[in-house]
C-alpha cells in the first residue's frame, strides 16, 4: 500500500516525506524526503509531522503478528494517537487513516454498508475501530479534518504478508492443483495497490470527504472459485481449483487453532471464508473513486511481482 500511495502522490506533483522502518523501494528514493522509525516513537513520528499538510496513516501490525493483546495496541492504537499529536503540534490539516473492512466482521447480506453493524474479527479490527473513535472525537474538539478508507487485502507489488496465498501463488506457479477451502461461492472482496492509492489521494483532497468512512474494494469482484479461475488464467497457468468440504475446513481449523498452527487468527480465517462484498458508492458518489482493476487483476498484479518470470517480465 505504502509503495503505492507513494507513487500516485509524486504523479500528482504533491511533495512527499515517508516515514518509515525501511527505506522506500529505490525508483523513490531520489525523489521523497526519507525519515527512519518506528510508529510507536512517539518523538520521531512527532518530527515527522511537521509542515506537512495532510498525513496518510498505514503502519500497522497485520492480525498475523504474533502478539499479545497489548503488542496490538501499543503499534496499532499508540501510534495513531502518536501521529495524531504530530498534526495537532504543526497544524496539520488532514489524517486519512487506514481502516479494515474486518470491523464489520461476518455478515451474511451483501453489500455491507458504511453504517452496517461493526462486528469484528479480532485484536485488530477492534484496534482499527477504536483509532477510527479517537480521530473522530479529535475531529470535533480541535476541528482537525480525518477519513477512513476501509479496505479489505490490498494487492499489488510488495505483497509478501499472507502466506496462504503465497502458498497460493506457488501452486498456480507451477499448474498444480489448489484446493478451494469450504465456500466456492462466497465472495471475495479485495482491491489493487494502484486502486486504493487512488482511493487514498482522493481521501486526502476531496472536500466532502472530512469525518467520513469509505468503503473501498474492486467494483468488479465475484465468488472465490470464478476470482481464483480468473488469477490462474491471467497467469497462464494449467491449476484447476479443488473444493475442500466445509465440515473438513472447520475441522482444520479448529484443530490448527488448539495447537497454535495458522499463521492467521481463527476467527480471522471463518471471516474470510464466508467472504463479503462491501458497497463502494458512497465512495464514487462523494471522492470520484473509479476502481480500474477487478479482483482477479488484482491478485495477479501480487502474483506477477512475485513471480515476474512468469508473469512475462524480467525485473
Amino acid at each position: 500500500m505504502g509503495r503505492a500511495l507513494v507513487k500516485k502522490l509524486l504523479e500528482e506533483g504533491v511533495k512527499v516525506r515517508v516515514y518509515d522502518l525501511k527505506p522506500p523501494p529505490e525508483e523513490f528514493r531520489e525523489r521523497v524526503e526519507f525519515q527512519q522509525g518506528d510508529i510507536r516513537d512517539r518523538e520521531k513520528v512527532v518530527k515527522a509531522c511537521e509542515n506537512a499538510e495532510v498525513i496518510y496513516h498505514l503502519a500497522a501490525n497485520m492480525p498475523q503478528a504474533r502478539l499479545p493483546d497489548q503488542g496490538f495496541w501499543d503499534l496499532n492504537v499508540g501510534g495513531t494517537i502518536n501521529v495524531l499529536e504530530g498534526l495537532l503540534k504543526y497544524g496539520g490539516r488532514r489524517l486519512v487513516f487506514a481502516s479494515t473492512i474486518e470491523i464489520y466482521g461476518i455478515h451474511t447480506e451483501f453489500p455491507v454498508l458504511e453504517e452496517s453493524e461493526k462486528r469484528f474479527t479480532g485484536i485488530y479490527s477492534r484496534n482499527k475501530w477504536e483509532c477510527e473513535q479517537r480521530l473522530m472525537d479529535a475531529r470535533a474538539k480541535h476541528k482537525i479534518e480525518a477519513v477512513f478508507p476501509r479496505m479489505p487485502m490490498i494487492f499489488g507489488p510488495g505483497f509478501w504478508h499472507e502466506k496462504s496465498m503465497l502458498t497460493m501463488f506457488r501452486l498456480i506457479r507451477y499448474s498444480l492443483p489448489v484446493p478451494v477451502p469450504g465456500f466456492p461461492k462466497a465472495l471475495w472482496a479485495c482491491v489493487s495497490g494502484d486502486d486504493a492509492a487512488h482511493a487514498f489521494f482522493l481521501a486526502g483532497k476531496v472536500k466532502g470527504a472530512d469525518g467520513e468512512p469509505f468503503n473501498v474494494q474492486a467494483e468488479t469482484t465475484g465468488a472465490y472459485l470464478e476470482v481464483l479461475n480468473a488469477v490462474i488464467r491471467l497467469a497462464g497457468s494449467r491449476s484447476r481449483p479443488i473444493v475442500i468440504p466445509a465440515w473438513l475446513v472447520e475441522a482444520g481449523v479448529n484443530l490448527a487453532g488448539k495447537y497454535d498452527l495458522l499463521s492467521t487468527p481463527p476467527e480471522l480465517v471463518r471471516f474470510a471464508l464466508v467472504g463479503g462484498d462491501y458497497s463502494i458508492e458512497k465512495a464514487k458518489r462523494v471522492l470520484g473513486f473509479k476502481p480500474k482493476h477487478s479482483a482477479g487483476e488484482a491478485i495477479y498484479s501480487a502474483y506477477s511481482w512475485v513471480y515476474p518470470a512468469r508473469a512475462g517480465k524480467t525485473s
